[in-house]
């Protein structure tokens, strides 16, 4: 257990620290993760000789959760940096930590890395509800863009951020799935300001994924698998 009481904050830190430069840049460097198996592998091997676990069920372990993200990966899910997240996870965790009454809820499947991606994919949707109270706060509650973006100046498009309109030929195209926008896309938009036609255009922000990885992470150490708790709760 106090193996596990070190691994956590230390896996936070580094968690924090690919926000930071995901937030910043839109990258981070494999170095980031390398280190962090650094420091994070010799204590799975104190821990093995001091608390024995089941290496088969580790094996499989990452088996089961290098394939499952590299599968998500593959498919465009989402991106390098957070299926490497994932993958580093079940390396630092061969066993899903427990101390005093933590998880509170379950461990889920027994698999750490897998429920803080389980747990990940539930915290995204709290970006909607970010969104719409924000829009409705302005009151602009256009459906559906009011629940994935908001409205900016056509004249400055902040960074990192993908279209939701854009122009093409004078006219104003509106799209549900997000653009990543070109220069020749972005000097458009400013023309059409300068003309008239558009003023504000509806946007989505690309909040890197690996900000709700490291929240999956917290609520997994916490209280465990939220999906499996509401299923539980589903099936009661």
């Amino acid at each position: 257990m106090v193996i596990e009481l070190i691994k956590i904050p230390v896996t936070l830190l580094f968690l924090l620290k690919a926000c930071e430069m995901d937030l910043k840049e839109r990258r981070v460097p494999n170095k980031l993760w390398k280190l962090m198996l650094l420091v994070l592998v010799p204590l799975d091997i104190i821990e093995y000789f001091v608390e024995p676990f089941n290496i088969l069920f580790s094996v499989f372990q990452l088996a089961f959760v290098f394939t499952f993200c590299y599968a998500l990966y593959y498919i465009g899910l989402y991106g390098g940096a957070d299926a490497k997240a994932i993958m580093v996870l079940a390396v630092a965790f061969p066993v899903y930590p427990a101390f005093l009454a933590f998880p509170l809820l379950n461990k889920g499947l027994g698999m750490l890395a897998f429920t803080t991606l389980s747990n990940s994919v539930l915290a995204a949707p709290v970006l909607i509800l970010i969104l719409l109270l924000r829009n409705a706060l302005s009151g602009d509650l256009k459906f559906p863009y009011c629940f994935v973006g908001y409205r900016v100046s056509a004249r400055a498009i902040p960074r990192f951020h993908n279209l939701l309109e854009y122009v093409e030929g004078n006219k104003v195209v509106r799209k549900l799935k997000s653009v990543e926008p070109t220069d020749k896309m972005l000097e458009e938009l400013r023309k059409a300001a300068d003309k008239g036609i558009v003023e504000n255009v509806w946007v989505t922000p690309g909040l890197p994924f690996l900000c709700f990885i490291t929240v999956g992470f917290v609520i997994a150490i916490l209280a465990g698998d939220l999906l499996i708790w509401f299923l539980s709760i589903a099936q009661s």
